[in-house]
């Protein structure tokens, strides 16, 4: 694949199922969930998407999960293209590991969010599907993420609900440019409307897994193209740049992340046996 360095060979595995991808939006972040991995095997890109191979070892003993940590990079633009390769090649299970702002009290900084589904404020999903269609995790993959919070015992810092998935940071978010006053009259109905935080690439994901999974997915690959494509997102709730509560928010994040891939490939080999 012409952007992410990867062919069909590299996301091979867990029984013909493929390789269980972590799609962080920063290659420090894939880098830190790579640590986590055994026998890991670092592929350098030059676009700054470096690809980690390893296996994830589940604490029971049982067999380890053949998983990739990759960078998206940032946006929704990024993540069309990351993805879109990533599904060429073979990937059929895919959770963003992503960091956010809180837009509820009820989400505090530090905890982690498993995303139910993306309010679609871009516009690179809409050259996919309709604007009026949802973008939604996959029921099996938000479970997988919450049995993931439980047997980390983080199932009380951890939250599901709605994200906001936008395309501009400073003028929607930040309030910068003429059209500050539209910009924040939609960020205010938004918050009325019970979202809990605000980020910019998981309606893109869970619209491209969608679209691949209702179709003959035909990679240019070996991969196992009758495994549907499932997403999933867990985001770490931010606060103060450099702040213990940003570092732990990122770590219990990825700590659900990989707890709940290894749920969700313990679900899936169950599915197929």
């Amino acid at each position: 694949m012409y952007h992410i360095g990867l062919g069909p060979e590299h996301l091979e595995g867990n029984g013909g199922r493929g390789r269980y991808v972590l799609l962080p939006g920063d290659r420090s972040r894939a880098e830190r969930i790579a640590a986590r991995f055994e026998g890991c095997q670092h592929l350098p890109n030059a676009r700054g998407h470096d690809s980690h191979l390893g296996r994830l070892r589940p604490a029971d003993g049982s067999e380890p999960v053949d998983v990739l940590a990759i960078s998206s990079g940032m946006g929704p633009a990024s993540v069309e293209i990351i993805v879109t390769e990533l599904i060429d090649c073979g990937a059929r299970r895919i959770v963003r590991v992503g960091s956010s702002a809180s837009m509820s009290p009820k989400l505090p900084p530090g905890s982690a969010l498993v995303v139910t589904g993306a309010v679609r404020d871009e516009a690179t999903s809409d050259r996919w599907t309709p604007t009026a269609f949802p973008a939604l995790s996959h029921p099996a993959a938000v479970a997988a993420m919450q049995r993931g919070a439980t047997t980390a015992g983080l199932a009380e810092h951890t939250y599901a609900g709605l994200c906001h998935s936008k395309d501009s940071l400073f003028g929607r978010e930040l309030g910068r440019g003429p059209l500050t006053p539209d910009n924040q009259r939609y960020v205010e109905v938004l918050k009325a409307s019970g979202v809990l935080a605000t980020e910019m690439e998981a309606s893109t994901l869970f619209v491209l897994a969608s679209v691949a999974s209702a179709q003959a997915v035909q990679p240019i690959s070996r991969g196992p193209s009758a495994v549907p494509v499932q997403a999933a997102c867990v985001l770490a709730i931010y606060g103060e740049p450099g702040s213990e509560v940003t570092a732990l928010a990122d770590q219990r994040a990825i700590t659900v992340a990989c707890q709940g891939v290894l749920a969700w490939a313990s679900g899936d080999a169950a599915s197929t046996a």
